[in-house]
């Protein structure tokens, strides 16, 4: 088993592991059974609720989030929306993990998880009704947007959450406009800090992978913690009927 599929294995076991040991004493938030572990991001869960206040969201919306990491945006998504989550992620290591969490977690009914390319969605045209890039690190965002056009349905709505300062949100207004989207409105993300028990659970994990090296590396690699508020906006746009076929 080379290193990469090792550390990997590890991770998950490490999730499930510490998930086990805090029930003991917590009870697991709504719609995140791994207490944040598998949300691989740097703001905090709450702000996940702005998701469904564009258009009327109902339960039978069918969602694509492009990086979906080890799987909890989508479970937790699924969970309080009642939605259908699919995860695209292109490192087949966090596509893997997702799926064994989702298998533990009994979710893989409503957030299912691949591994493919952003910029070659492996879907056909006009399946989704939404799109969410709630975690981005592809270095190639208009390729990406363009993907995520073409796979939407006419209406609908893509949320891309990016830096906040006024240059970061001006490009990323810039760039969705180039794939087609008539953006919507962009939101600040401000005045939520994170929740007490995901820096209890991330430090329990931190004590309890400390002894693999490897695996410890990982989790810090992408365990950033919240840095600070007003550092993020999300960006809402919409694709409108009349631009099919661009």
């Amino acid at each position: 088993m080379n290193d990469e599929i090792y550390a990997g294995s590890e991770l998950a076991r490490a999730i499930l592991a510490s998930s086990r040991e805090l029930r003991r004493e917590l009870p697991p938030p709504r719609g995140c059974p791994f207490y944040g572990l598998d949300h691989d991001m740097s703001y905090p869960i709450a702000w996940l609720h702005a998701l469904s206040s564009q258009g009327i969201f109902r339960k039978y919306e069918f969602v694509l989030e492009l990086e979906s990491g080890l799987g909890g945006r989508a479970r937790w998504a699924a969970h309080h929306f009642g939605c259908r989550v699919l995860g695209v992620e292109p490192e087949r290591e966090r596509a893997a993990i997702a799926a064994q969490l989702g298998k533990y977690s009994k979710t893989l009914g409503e957030a299912v998880f691949c591994a493919g390319k952003l910029v070659a969605l492996p879907f056909r045209d006009g399946v989704f009704t939404h799109a969410w890039w709630l975690w981005p690190r592809h270095r190639e965002p208009d390729r990406c947007l363009r993907e995520a056009f073409r796979v939407l349905r006419d209406g609908g709505y893509l949320a891309w959450v990016v830096p906040s300062d006024p240059m970061a949100c001006a490009r990323a207004e810039r760039l969705a406009c180039e794939a087609g989207f008539v953006t919507t409105e962009i939101r600040r993300l401000e005045g939520e800090l994170e929740a007490a028990w995901v820096a209890l659970a991330k430090k329990r994990m931190e004590r309890m992978i400390r002894s693999s090296e490897p695996v410890f590396a990982r989790l810090m690699a992408r365990s950033s913690h919240h840095n600070g508020v007003g550092s993020w906006a999300l960006l809402f746009a919409r694709r409108s009927a009349r631009q099919r076929g661009t």
